[in-house]
């Protein structure tokens, strides 16, 4: 398999959506060595030996508790990230594959791995599943993340946008689809003009199919 078999890169939506679906069905350990050897980015040998160090920790643990093959999810986000920004760090490449820990329970086995930067930056992410309902409290969240810089902003982008290819209805309710158009692509449209494009296409595509 080859790079294009695994990661985003632009195509139609419905190329995009195969691409996420055959990402799941094979184990992470493999899209993580098809990552590192098909990255935009080359990293050098103590930046490859350190980024697999991590995950391999991050193996270690029980992300399928998530759903299966959960760890698929932050390597196509890390490909993601490098497509738009290849000047990223592997401390970066890090932070994007933990992004979560906070809300999985991770964050203790993994903090001594990261710098207080990158963790600083999982909790501006770490939502309140209590309040995700709360516009007051997503506009606030947004806000936040849009105030620690547009990288982060950006990131949070790339993580909607790759969960969203799974496709499936349930991730397209109206409360859903405002949520991308108020928060996320309002924001976005500053930053990054072919990703926001993008964000718009998608949210169309999927209000044309489910409604």
């Amino acid at each position: 398999m080859t790079e294009n078999s695994f990661f985003f890169n632009y195509e139609k939506i419905q190329i995009e959506e195969f691409k996420k679906r055959q990402s799941l069905l094979i184990p992470s350990k493999d899209l993580f060595e098809n990552f590192i050897t098909f990255s935009p980015k080359k990293f050098d040998k103590n930046e490859i030996n350190d980024i697999k160090s991590f995950f391999s920790n991050l193996l270690s643990l029980d992300f399928d508790k998530i759903y299966k093959n959960y760890l698929t999810h932050p390597i196509r986000v890390a490909h993601m990230w490098i497509l738009i920004n290849q000047s990223v760090s592997a401390q970066e490449i890090k932070f994007v594959l933990a992004h979560n820990i906070i809300e999985n329970g991770f964050l203790d086995e993994l903090k001594k791995n990261l710098e207080k930067k990158e963790i600083e930056k999982i909790k501006i992410l770490t939502i309140d599943r209590n309040k995700e309902n709360n516009l007051d409290y997503l506009n606030l969240y947004y806000n936040n993340i849009e105030k620690h810089s547009k990288n982060l902003l950006i990131f949070k982008s790339l993580d909607k946008l790759d969960n969203l290819l799974i496709g499936e209805k349930y991730l397209f309710n109206k409360h859903s689809l405002n949520l991308l158009k108020n928060q996320i692509c309002f924001r976005l449209k500053k930053y990054n003009t072919r990703l926001y494009d993008y964000m718009c296409n998608i949210i169309n595509f999927y209000e044309k199919k489910y409604y």
